[in-house]
């Protein structure tokens, strides 16, 4: 079985995750041997995450999971070996929650989304046992866009149920957030009208909020990504022509990686608004980032949906280019 496109998880238990995320109560495992652990070595396992957190918004995190699961090992350790104060646990089971969660998405984005769902479920328990609800939540996000990109709408629906069940105790960001994830799974599902209000919920948080009220794994989500939410939504519902817009701003204020996924979703808009020449040149950007370093899987495919897309003019020169450019890409 192709493990790049394999879902271990699915159906009723998809959702069941979700629902037995929020009905959980915090435990907070007691420490029985081992060193002390203070504040300051917290402190620097946080700063090691956000390191590789912001190197695979450059470059794509296929590269990084080694390291990422080699912290995971660390703070694992830490938990179970060592002596530390209720505070500093909590602490550690919160940087725990959030190098899974990073882990997930890192293997989501290179494809291999058996073991994103394995991470993310292991993000679950320690958020649950920090008694951080907001980065359950947050994880939840991630699941659900997972789930409706594989096709497996009914769980997607119920992760976001889940999810959104913290909206009225979470900061302005993280509401955006959340009615940007929801506008996501709820388009993948046909739900269209009511996507549409989510993403006007979302834009509506995102002008409340600021930079002082998101959490550190919560710093990358801005209008960039709205507005990406609202090129595919705008796409989906055949407003190409509004799609490509809202898709240059997204692109125009990216990280790197993510600008090499968007310009695939850019070539798509222009493609189906008729715009032969832009959805070339946006194919050609994205071609050019994948190329010279960025490595995402999810970009590769967006990629192959663009040739597909461009089979019925395949004769043409240029296509035939980009298309064989594509196929080379998708062969390495």
């Amino acid at each position: 079985m192709d493990r790049r496109g394999f879902i271990g998880i699915s159906g009723a238990a998809l959702v069941g995750i979700g629902t037995q995320w929020a009905a959980a109560e915090p435990a907070l495992a007691a420490a029985t041997k081992g060193d002390q652990i203070t504040s300051r070595t917290v402190d620097r396992m946080a700063e090691r995450i956000e390191s590789i957190r912001a190197m695979e918004q450059d470059t794509g995190g296929v590269d990084f999971l080694d390291s990422a699961r080699a912290d995971l090992r660390l703070i694992t350790r830490m938990i179970s070996n060592s002596r530390y104060t209720e505070d500093i646990g909590k602490r550690l089971y919160t940087l725990a929650a959030e190098v899974c969660c990073l882990l997930g998405w890192m293997s989501y984005d290179a494809g291999l989304h058996a073991a994103a769902q394995k991470n993310y479920t292991a993000s679950l328990r320690a958020a649950n046992t920090a008694g951080d609800d907001m980065l359950g939540a947050h994880t939840l996000c991630f699941m659900a866009t997972q789930a409706s990109n594989q096709r497996e709408q009914r769980g997607a629906i119920g992760l976001m149920e889940s999810a959104t069940g913290v909206s009225a105790r979470v900061p302005a960001a993280m509401k955006s957030s959340l009615a940007a994830h929801e506008t996501t799974v709820l388009c993948k599902a046909g739900e269209h009208r009511k996507a549409a209000q989510a993403l006007n919920r979302a834009f509506a948080a995102l002008e409340r909020s600021d930079n002082g009220d998101r959490p550190v794994y919560l710093r990358w989500f801005g209008e960039s990504q709205l507005r990406s939410t609202e090129g595919r939504f705008l796409l989906a519902t055949g407003q190409a022509d509004r799609a490509t817009d809202a898709l240059e701003k997204s692109v125009a204020h990216a990280a790197p990686r993510d600008q090499a996924v968007r310009c695939g979703t850019l070539a798509l808009a222009y493609q189906q608004a008729g715009d032969l020449d832009g959805a070339l040149d946006a194919t050609e950007r994205a071609i050019k980032y994948i190329s010279t370093g960025i490595h995402t899987q999810r970009g590769v495919e967006r990629l192959q949906e663009v040739s597909k897309a461009l089979a019925s003019r395949r004769s043409e020169p240029r296509v035939k280019e980009a298309r064989a450019r594509i196929a080379s890409l998708a062969a390495a």
